[in-house]
C-alpha cells in the first residue's frame, strides 16, 4: 500500500474514540511501550482520556486518519503543567505556558506500520505546536523503541541523553 502523506489528517479524540484507542492499547506492538506496567498504566491512559476536558486539560488529544479511517492516535501536552514529571525525567523546569511541550503518538493499525506514518504525525504534531508559539518540544521514547526514535531524529529531533529527545523551534 502506498500512503499519500496528504491524506493523513489528525482530529481531536472524540468520546466515541475512546474505544478504539483502549483496543489499540491491548495490541501487544503498543502495550510494550505505552504500557510497560501492565493494566494499571492502561487504566492511567483511559484516565487521562477520560478527563481530557477537565484534570488534564493541558494534554491536547488526537485521533489520526488516513482519508476517513482512524489509523492512530497523537498527543501534545503543556510542559508548564507537569511541576514533578518533566524535571524528573528531563531535568529542567517549565516557568512558563505555552512554550515546552512533550508529544506522543503510535499507530494502532498493523497495516500503517512502516509506510512513514509516524513521521506525517510527528510533522504534524509540530506544526500544530508552531502554530500556538511553542518553542521547544519534548519526547521520551524508551531506548529500545529504535524506529521512534528514527522517526523522531529525522524530524529534526536531537537526543539529549536516553530517553530525552528535544526539537527546538525557531
Amino acid at each position: 500500500m502506498n500512503i499519500e502523506n496528504d491524506k493523513i489528517t489528525i482530529k481531536p479524540l472524540r468520546d466515541e474514540d475512546v474505544d478504539t484507542f483502549s483496543k489499540w492499547l491491548a495490541k501487544e506492538y503498543i502495550n510494550k511501550w505505552f504500557c510497560p506496567d501492565g493494566e494499571e498504566h492502561k487504566a492511567a491512559w483511559l484516565n487521562e482520556i477520560n478527563n481530557r476536558n477537565t484534570q488534564y486539560h493541558y494534554m491536547n488529544h488526537f485521533i489520526v486518519y488516513y482519508n476517513d479511517k482512524a489509523i492512530g492516535f497523537c498527543l501534545y501536552l503543556d510542559c508548564y503543567f507537569e511541576k514533578e514529571y518533566i524535571p524528573e525525567h528531563y531535568g529542567r523546569t517549565v516557568d512558563k505556558k505555552e512554550t515546552v511541550f512533550e508529544i506522543g503518538y503510535l499507530i494502532g493499525e498493523e497495516e500503517y506500520l512502516g509506510k512513514g506514518v509516524g513521521g506525517v504525525i510527528v510533522k504534524k504534531l509540530i506544526e500544530k505546536i508552531a502554530e500556538i508559539g511553542g518553542k521547544e518540544i519534548l519526547a521520551d521514547p524508551d531506548e529500545e523503541n529504535i524506529i521512534s526514535i528514527r522517526t523522531l531524529l529525522s524530524n529534526g529531533f536531537i537526543k539529549v541523553k536516553d530517553c530525552d529527545y528535544r526539537y527546538c523551534l525557531k
